[in-house]
């Protein structure tokens, strides 16, 4: 097992699906909520580090209730930016040379900053530690789908003004039930006519209808995807039409009701059924995870071949909202990695 876990540390990786707000370090929330003013601190009875710890089961909702803390000292330019540094840092140490951040902009207004200011300071973070790591990164913005059309149009807008800049894509996120995508349709729509490619949240605890809407409004990606196997017809069509799954596994153990252990996952059965599998952290904070730790157990749980992962980490590559340059050189990094001379260990799960 340990042979095997330094085997994907080696390796490559891509994270397509990683929310910064849920990616924390956990010392630094700390010590930036201990920084903030007492009228601020409204939790100073809880134990963040048990509150920053969903329970190994639970609805989506209990699970989002997590961002409160995070989101509470993520209000401030040089919050945002030490944030995205240090999730940079965290990824390409062990060996992420890819990966796409996602936060919601607009939950970090209440320091006074504009929505514009809130961008400008994670894509700084992100450029600072992309300038001196060995890491590619693009960032997506967020919407929330219980939100307002209108507030999701902003967040369209946003992306299209920031598409070449470091923006790379738009997202709705959220809680599912009772808040279908079709009711921001204006906003995915805005985002696509402006040139900024599209990943919705969709099947992540519950609702699989919410799947084929995503589909439907022209979803580039799926953000889990995980209910997908209720829904034949739309399995089939996501499987024809090559749409990519953002599978999380470990917060989808948590929030989706269906599995016991990892080998429960339905990302098995879509594999094997030709669609385009990617693995990915999700919260790395929350979950208490990483990239390595993501690919090892689901290597163990289904008994992976070498073969199927380098599939998985060629579907990431291929899948990324990076330019078409940026998307050879990590697909060709994948590859090389498994090539004889890139091999650095055995695979024996």
């Amino acid at each position: 097992m340990h042979e095997t876990y330094d085997w994907v540390r080696a390796l490559p990786k891509i994270d397509l699906h990683t929310h910064l707000d849920g990616s924390m370090r956990l010392a630094t929330v700390v010590e930036l909520a201990n920084a903030l003013p007492a009228e601020q601190r409204t939790w100073d009875n809880v134990d963040l580090e048990s509150a920053l710890t969903p329970p190994a089961r639970c609805p989506l909702e209990t699970y989002l209730g997590s961002f409160e803390y995070t989101l509470a000292v993520l209000q401030t330019a040089a919050a945002l930016e030490r944030a995205a540094v240090e999730l940079c840092e965290d990824a390409a140490r062990e060996n992420v040379i890819y990966m796409e951040i996602r936060f919601a902009p607009l939950l970090h207004l209440h320091g006074g900053l504009s929505p514009r200011e809130v961008v400008e300071a994670v894509l700084r973070g992100m450029s600072s530690a992309a300038s001196r790591l060995p890491i590619h990164t693009g960032l997506i913005l967020v919407a929330l789908r219980n939100e307002s059309s209108e507030r999701s149009l902003e967040v369209a807008q946003l992306a299209a003004q920031f598409r070449t800049k470091g923006v790379v894509g738009f997202d709705l996120a959220g809680p599912e039930r009772d808040h279908p995508p079709f009711l921001h349709r204006s906003a995915i729509e805005f985002a696509r006519d402006a040139g900024v490619h599209i990943t919705l949240h969709a099947g992540e605890g519950c609702c699989p209808e919410q799947i084929r809407e995503a589909v439907d409004l022209g979803t580039e990606r799926l953000g889990h995807g995980v209910y997908l196997f209720r829904d034949p017809t739309t399995e089939a069509r996501v499987a024809q039409s090559g749409i990519p799954l953002e599978c999380c596994p470990t917060s989808n153990l948590q929030i989706s009701g269906l599995m016991n252990d990892y080998a429960d996952h339905p990302m098995k059965r879509y594999l094997d059924l030709g669609i385009r599998v990617t693995v990915n952290t999700d919260n790395r904070l929350f979950s208490h995870i990483t990239c390595t730790d993501e690919l090892q157990r689901i290597a163990t749980a289904f008994q992976l071949t070498r073969d199927e992962i380098r599939r998985l980490l060629v579907n990431s590559a291929q899948a990324a909202f990076a330019e078409g340059s940026v998307r050879s050189r990590i697909e060709r990094a994948v590859n090389e990695a498994f090539s004889p001379d890139g091999e650095t260990a055995s695979l024996s799960c």
